[in-house]
């Protein structure tokens, strides 16, 4: 049953580095933010739902590292144990990954580097995955190596506190406590908001009241998987939770994207979850071995995806017509497929394997262990 889970983990990671990918290859250059015409198809593609909206993969990904986490945090001896597992499982294929980028966006004349040339100060937050602000007065212009790390940044912040939360208050309540943790930054940035007109979002990058909530599920989801909640109190916890994350998705209404999409796809991400918590078979869909394929390298396909995609996408003809112009996006995403599968194979995952070995010795046989989170 386990290793049924443990697939269907892979295989959503898997669709959420295809949303990603989506939106960052059809729509993200065509944004609010990204007027621009780098694109060979121009805005064709830009009310394709699917990619408008593909962004909100990687908010799938923080509800897959909610489950994760937890559960790696449950197999880890100590916080010092639970670090070390986390830092070899991130920071060599991003070191790597960083180093590589730097120098492809710096070398390429391609149009999208062009317009992304790089300084060696944007290693500090890239390989610290710390905020740019953190930086910016020592650099003014500084930022991520490739701007994907901010979703990492993100992910560290997330870790932060669910290892806070497990090793000072009751471990086999990991769930409730983010729950309730969630709930009281998101009044307290509501109250510190009106208490501060000039509020300026370093509580924000604190304890990252936006992204919480889809964490929180995760755990919620993997705790009714174990067994320790009833599905009644489950319900209520991750009803609670979409409605802050409901509430959030009105913030993109600025930017021309639909709460009500937004929020639907939430509600189908939830949805998947309970179908896997709930151990029903439903979820084999998501099993098919060209997404379990994708989804086990997902980590290193996501630090590549963006820099690489992108310098050859802006370099595809707009004069040969559009099946042309896809063919050749789909070549280019097969090719960012082989590139993070030799990262994953040569660097990600002979490096944690390596590095747990001499730093917290021989890995254990565990779900945990097998299932590191992307």
């Amino acid at each position: 049953m386990a290793s049924h889970r443990l697939r269907a983990l892979d295989g959503l990671r898997g669709v959420a580095i295809l949303l990603v990918m989506g939106f960052h290859y059809f729509y993200h250059l065509q944004s609010f933010y990204y007027k621009s015409t780098l694109y060979p198809y121009g805005e064709t593609f830009s009310n394709v739902l699917i990619f408008k909206y593909g962004y909100m993969g990687v908010e799938l990904f923080f509800i897959i590292s909610g489950f994760v986490i937890a559960m790696t945090l449950e197999s880890s001896a100590s916080a010092l144990d639970f670090v070390v597992r986390r830092f070899v499982r991130i920071w060599p294929a991003l070191i790597v990954s960083a180093v590589i980028t730097f120098f492809l966006l710096n070398w390429s004349d391609s149009p999208f580097a062009l317009t992304r040339r790089q300084f060696w100060p944007n290693f500090l937050p890239s390989l610290t995955l710390t905020p740019t602000a953190l930086w910016s007065g020592l650099f003014p212009k500084v930022d991520f190596v490739t701007g994907v790390y901010w979703s990492l940044v993100v992910e560290i912040r997330f870790y932060m506190i669910a290892v806070l939360l497990f090793w000072l208050f009751s471990r086999q309540k990991l769930a409730r406590n983010l729950v309730i943790f969630t709930i009281v930054i998101y009044i307290a940035r509501a109250l510190l908001r009106r208490a501060m007109p000039g509020y300026n979002g370093v509580y924000d990058a604190l304890f990252i009241p936006d992204y919480m909530p889809w964490f929180a599920a995760g755990a919620v989801f993997y705790e009714l998987y174990k067994e320790r909640l009833t599905r009644g109190a489950a319900l209520i916890m991750l009803a609670v939770m979409y409605v802050l994350i409901a509430r959030v998705s009105t913030n993109y209404a600025m930017i021309g994207r639909d709460p009500i999409v937004a929020s639907t796809a939430a509600l189908c991400f939830l949805a998947l979850f309970w179908l896997l918590a709930t151990k029903s078979a439903s979820l084999r869909i998501v099993e098919v071995r060209p997404l379990i394929w994708i989804g086990e390298c997902s980590y290193s396909i996501y630090l590549y995806h963006y820099a690489v995609g992108m310098i050859l996408i802006s370099q595809v003809s707009k004069t040969i017509g559009l099946i042309p112009q896809l063919l050749l996006v789909a070549a280019i995403s097969l090719l960012v497929f082989a590139i993070g599968r030799i990262s994953y194979v040569a660097v990600e995952n002979p490096s944690r394997r390596w590095l747990t070995k001499l730093l917290i010795g021989p890995p254990q046989k565990s779900a945990a262990a097998a299932t590191p989170v992307a």
